[in-house]
């Protein structure tokens, strides 16, 4: 316990081995205020799961964690070249994730419809759920090992492209289309996620794919978390087995390679084989009923519903590359 009363009392105590390691990221002020508030009794502010990871993932030091075998996390940031140039000049962190672990509980069954996450990671209570019983004192889980790769976009390049006229005049389509959904799904909770969710859904969907042709791993057994909060905004492409599979490294080496990785999948949504009637498509169309989609289908963004986290919808490759209906809406123009 620290027993601080002054910032000179604080820094007398970080001359301290154990102490200096832990708080060496963080300045005097913002530890003191902290301490004071803890002293005050107020209330810590609750976080979203995922705003918890993603200040960890895009605010710590370079390395997080231990690299032991049986470590639970490890991981290390990229040294990114400067001057970032391409598609690299839209990226602010890469996180290369050695060792990571994922705990899943079932909470519950249902039948029809399922009660996903929402944007924040929080278990969506919209769907009605049955009991696994009468009397519920403890839940199955499992744990898996695995390793992934963290990818932070920088917030200027991401409020610049959505302050373009085209984005707004997309994003409004989009928005007519989630309102007609809803018109189907009145008990729903879902809110509409908004266009930087989307891009990032969209552009992790093409990730996937473009880096399960060279990492050893399936497109099915990579999964996604999207950040799109006000923490910041970042994909994490990871995969997870009970046992030693999920950690061969295939995903680590891919993320040294990241910009290559960026190219392949951008080059995979500027066509898509059901191309023009994709990319055609009108997120309103009530003969569709495909209202949660803009250019998407199964022949460029839809992949194994395991992997997504939103059963594949909120998807457009028209807001992440030029496509042959829509080429002023996208994030990424050139290299």
């Amino acid at each position: 316990m620290l027993y601080v009363e002054s910032l000179e009392d604080l820094q007398r105590e970080r001359r301290k081995a154990k102490v200096f390691a832990v708080l060496q990221d963080y300045p005097d002020e913002k530890i003191f205020a902290e301490i004071q508030r803890r002293k005050g009794g107020k209330e810590e502010e609750k976080k979203s799961i995922k705003q918890a990871e993603f200040e960890m993932l895009q605010l710590s030091q370079t390395e997080i964690g231990d690299d032991l075998p049986d470590g639970d996390f490890f991981a290390r940031s990229v040294a990114l070249k400067e001057p970032r140039i391409g598609y690299l000049s839209k990226v602010s962190r890469v996180v290369l994730v050695h060792r990571l672990r994922e705990v899943i509980a079932q909470v519950g069954f249902t039948r029809f419809e399922s009660a996903s996450p929402d944007i924040d990671g929080e278990l969506s209570l919209g769907v009605t759920r049955a009991a696994l019983a009468y009397d519920l004192s403890w839940l199955p889980a499992i744990e898996n090992r695995g390793e992934g790769i963290f990818i932070a976009f920088g917030e200027d390049a991401l409020n610049n492209w959505l302050s373009q006229p085209q984005v707004k005049q997309r994003g409004q389509q989009l928005l007519e289309g989630f309102n007609e959904w809803k018109k189907h799904h009145a008990d729903a909770l879902d809110v509409f996620p908004g266009l930087k969710y989307i891009l990032l859904h969209s552009l992790s969907h093409l990730l996937i794919s473009a880096i399960s042709m060279e990492c050893g791993y399936s497109a099915s057994s990579i999964r996604e978390r999207i950040y799109a909060g006000s923490a910041g905004h970042g994909i994490l492409l990871y995969t997870g087995t009970p046992d030693s599979e999920g950690t061969l490294g295939g995903l680590v080496q891919a993320g040294r390679r990241i910009e290559a990785h960026l190219q392949n999948a951008v080059d995979l949504g500027r066509l898509c084989s059901n191309d023009p009637v994709c990319a055609q498509h009108r997120p309103n169309s009530v003969q569709e009923e495909r209202f949660l989609h803009g250019a998407a289908c199964h022949g460029c963004l839809l992949i194994a519903e395991p992997s997504c986290e939103r059963r594949n919808e909120f998807l457009d490759r028209a807001l992440v590359v030029p496509t042959v209906e829509n080429t002023e809406a996208a994030f990424f123009i050139e290299a």
